[in-house]
């Protein structure tokens, strides 16, 4: 299958990710799992295996659909399948990482001048964990996270959005910022289950803070997915999470 190898790749990457992120998991699960009977090894475990094929699967999809929109891993492929000339390009790294510690000084900003005076139980109910073991989560964030949102997610709303408007026509503009919206938006959402378990209840400050928080970084992640390809959303995605979870933690 065309994408198989690519897909595996990611994949890959996604393990070792998820091999790296252990430490981070096992301090921030003691609080997920309190009061539940299931140990943390097993649970860490299940979190291992059930996200690499999760990542195939995402890719896989993901690269397939993204070929009929112009979306994808432009790089990744060109090591798997020696195709094309896609390459990092020096102004274009330096673009993702300053975009993406930008954008992460922001949400620091926020949660610091915004959310932690109206809401002081951020401050007490945050599990600690170490500088180094929040750096590490930067390959499952960078790398995982970016398959799911931007490689799938994103991929799947233009797609769907150019078959249901354009009639076989190319993709326009605005389903590319259509699906960068939703992408991040849904992020977002995605954190209010673990976040209620944590907090015990959810506020409309709660909710909005979640989709603020992931959501900020997730825009110019799918803006550079859109524009320079999958690997740069990749380098802006692992920035932010080397410094939220290391640097600032």
């Amino acid at each position: 299958m065309k994408h198989l190898k690519t897909a595996l790749l990611l994949a890959g990457i996604s393990f070792v990710g998820f091999i790296a992120a252990i430490p981070y998991l096992q301090a921030t699960l003691g609080a997920v799992l309190q009061g539940a009977n299931i140990p943390i090894p097993a649970a860490i475990a299940a979190s291992v295996v059930q996200g690499t094929v999760m990542a195939f699967a995402a890719a896989w999809i993901g690269l397939k659909l993204g070929e009929r929109v112009g979306l994808g891993a432009p790089i990744v492929r060109r090591w798997v399948h020696r195709e094309g000339d896609a390459a990092f390009k020096r102004k274009d790294v330096l673009l993702a990482v300053l975009g993406g510690a930008v954008a992460t000084g922001f949400v620091i900003a926020l949660e610091l001048l915004v959310f932690m005076p109206q809401l002081p139980v951020l401050s007490q109910k945050q599990p600690e964990v170490s500088w180094l073991a929040g750096m590490l989560t930067f390959i499952q964030g960078g790398v995982y996270e970016e398959i799911l949102l931007r490689l799938l997610l994103m991929t799947l709303i233009v797609w769907l959005l150019q078959r249901l408007f354009a009639r076989g026509g190319s993709a326009q503009p605005w389903m590319y910022i259509t699906g960068i919206v939703l992408a991040a938006v849904l992020f977002g959402l995605g954190h209010l289950p673990a976040t209620e378990q944590v907090f015990g209840s959810l506020t409309a400050l709660l909710v909005v803070r979640a989709i603020v928080m992931n959501g900020v970084l997730g825009l110019f992640c799918g803006w550079l997915y859109w524009r320079k390809g999958l690997e740069y959303a990749m380098i802006a995605h692992a920035v932010g999470d080397i410094l939220l979870h290391g640097v600032f933690s």
